[in-house]
């Protein structure tokens, strides 16, 4: 169900060097059962869903996305989460949002395309 696939433990910070036993760990049977069912749900779908929420700051965007996606088996990609990571971990992209972010200008499309590309590769 969507309330206990909502409800998962956070991911790692470094999933890569985790066997998949310690992956696992935290994760009750029902959430892992019922993600196992999200995830045929999906793959049985035979249309794809495309949604672009656009909006002002607290509006409901980063509410009802993960809604969304878990509905629809739907890509969400957050910009502004995106590029506060990029900064914290210090990307090359992230590096050139963090000069124009403490200007106070707004990042451009470039930039933004740019760490959608890191995000999508990762």
């Amino acid at each position: 169900s969507t309330a206990a696939h909502r409800s998962r433990p956070p991911a790692p910070s470094h999933p890569a060097k985790m066997s998949t036993a310690e992956a696992l760990e935290g994760f009750t049977t029902g959430q892992l059962l019922d993600e196992m069912r999200r995830r045929v749900r999906c793959a049985e779908k035979t249309t794809k869903t495309r949604a672009i929420f656009v909006g002002p700051p607290g509006c409901g965007k980063g509410t009802q996305s993960p809604i969304v996606k878990a509905d629809y088996c739907a890509c969400h990609l957050a910009t502004g989460d995106m590029l506060r990571a990029a900064v914290r971990a210090g990307s090359e992209m992230g590096k050139e949002a963090k000069k124009v972010m403490e200007a106070g200008g707004l990042v451009s499309d470039d930039i933004v395309v740019g760490i959608i590309k890191e995000n999508l590769n990762t």
